[in-house]
């Protein structure tokens, strides 16, 4: 029998909204998969090298309002009300400036030795999706098994988003990874990476002082030409068809686009626990916990403009 995942919560008392988390232990898996898309190949051997948390759901409306309320960032999902499903209409940078909003309000209730809230890494995504399986979907493979964990396509999904958690959970006690909407992950998209990768890689560790840059392949010719910036999105969404829910399908967008079909989904790693003891601003500084918290949020609350061309966007 498979044991029960530690279940740590966060809360936000006055409203009765709360964000649970499940442990994921380290371990390995086979990451992407054959004969469906160039992208996902080779499949190869991924090591997550430490544990981590992952919110069992991916943000939901109410949780995402208390931080552009909060901090009086512009933002408006598509479909009006409904505070429990999940966030949609925002982009990469609100994916991460809210992760860091969030280690700096509540990193004091985060469990111990995990100090710092981030998005997954697309390896740590897959790894928590698959949750010891290897079909399409945690629940199988085919359409009949993507319906039971997941919200999709506008003919099962009936054209929105739906409230989180209702659908059949993975082993890991993870809901809506397939379906609903698409989840922001940290990483740069490259339609080329498991090409240069060795059977047997270690995931990287990413922590806050990355400062958002992240990125295996980004060489630095890349970020002087501002080239290779598009972002990895995991998990498709109710508009998309069956084939973009699975576990291994990978896409991505530019950090700035706005969807309705996009949300994100947290996690919480090892690192120095900015909230707990209430350290002073020195402190911060000197342990990079705060490192670009100010900076994105600047990005997040900025206007960005939609850009065109959107090689190999999945219209469905």
């Amino acid at each position: 029998m498979i044991p029960v995942p530690q279940r740590h919560v966060l809360a936000w008392p006055e409203s009765g909204v709360e964000m649970a988390f499940r442990l994921i232990p380290s371990g390995s898996f086979r990451m992407g998969s054959r004969g469906l898309d160039a992208a996902e190949e080779p499949t190869h051997r991924v090591q997550i090298s430490e544990a981590f948390w992952m919110a069992e759901t991916p943000v939901t409306r109410a949780q995402f309002a208390f931080w552009t309320e909060t901090e009086k960032i512009e933002h408006e999902n598509k479909s009006k009300d409904h505070p429990e499903h999940p966030a949609e209409n925002l982009d990469w940078r609100q994916a991460m400036a809210y992760c860091e909003w969030l280690t700096r309000t509540k990193g004091n209730e985060f469990p111990v030795e995990f100090g710092l809230a981030r998005l997954p890494t697309e390896a740590e995504w897959e790894y928590a999706c698959q949750a010891g399986t290897e079909s399409e979907y945690y629940t199988g493979d085919g359409e009949a098994a993507l319906a039971e964990a997941g919200w999709f396509d506008e003919k099962w999904a009936k054209g929105s988003t739906h409230p989180v958690g209702q659908k059949v959970r993975n082993a890991s006690y993870l809901y809506d990874s397939h379906g609903n909407v698409w989840e922001w992950c940290r990483d740069v998209y490259d339609p080329n990476a498991y090409r240069k990768r060795m059977d047997g890689w270690k995931a990287r560790e990413w922590t806050l002082q990355d400062g958002g840059d992240d990125v295996e392949y980004l060489t630095d010719e890349d970020r002087a030409a501002k080239r290779n910036q598009t972002r990895v999105l995991r998990g498709g969404s109710w508009h998309n068809t069956a084939k973009f829910c699975r576990s291994a399908c990978r896409f991505g967008d530019w950090p700035d686009i706005r969807d309705r079909t996009y949300g994100f989904r947290v996690c919480l790693v090892c690192g120095p626990v900015a909230g707990r003891g209430a350290p002073s601003e020195t402190a911060a500084e000197s342990d990079g916990a705060g490192a670009g918290v100010s900076s994105l949020l600047d990005l997040a609350s900025a206007k960005f403009s939609h850009a065109v061309g959107r090689k190999g966007f999945p219209e469905k």
